[in-house]
This record gives structure tokens, sequence and C-alpha cells, in this order.
């Protein structure tokens, strides 16, 4: 049992100095939408801390490439039907991974904590 309890210490305490970071999937995204439609899902993509790579015009729709986090597209398919009125659609395929912003990284670990305390009790 002392065994367990001081590679649990020796392992938070390397965590602490080590400087460790959290990293997340970004996906690149190509959302193909109605011309009219556009400014909608720009501002979505925007608002789910994408960066909008590239839009192109086809005819009377637009297609847009971006990279935007995984965690941020779990309920874009939903958005977008509702923004397009069911007449758009994407793709999306993994790019790489990137450290995610430091508010986000405290509300996660404060989350963590609280759920972590919880089960413990």
């Amino acid at each position: 049992m002392a065994f367990k309890i001081a590679a649990s210490m020796g392992f938070k305490k390397a965590l602490e100095t080590a400087h460790a970071v959290l990293l997340e999937p970004i996906m690149t995204v190509e959302v193909e939408a109605p011309a009219d439609n556009i400014g909608g899902v720009i501002g979505d993509l925007n608002a789910r801390r994408g960066r909008i790579l590239h839009v192109e015009a086809k005819d009377h729709t637009e297609l847009i490439t971006a990279l935007v986090p995984m965690a941020e597209l779990l309920t874009y398919a939903t958005a977008l039907n509702s923004f397009t009125a069911g007449r758009g659609s994407y793709a999306m395929e993994f790019a790489r991974y990137d450290e995610v912003p430091r508010e986000l990284v405290i509300r996660i670990v404060e989350s963590h904590k609280v759920e972590t305390h919880a089960a413990a009790h």
C-alpha cells in the first residue's frame, strides 16, 4: 500500500512540475450550404472556436473549409440543419491536435475535481 501511495504522490508531483498541456483533436470541416445562409453558418463556426480557412462559391451554394475542435462539433448536425432548413451538409476529418485554451482548461479541471469529489463521497 505504501508503494501505491508513494507512486501516486510522485505522479502528481511530476505532473505539476512538467507543465503538462491538455490537447484536443482539431477537425478539418467542409460545409456546403446555400449562399443565403452563409452568414449564419460562418458565425456558428466562429462561435464554436472554428477558424475559417476558405470560402468558395459554387452555383447557388458555398463551400466553407474550416478547422474546428472536435468537442464543438458533437451537436453540429442539428445546428446546421436549423441554419439551413435542412439544405446544408458537412464532412469532417481529423487534422491535428492543438492545445486547449487556458480558460477552457481551468473549467475542465474544476469540473473534473467536482466529479471526483462527488464520486468519492
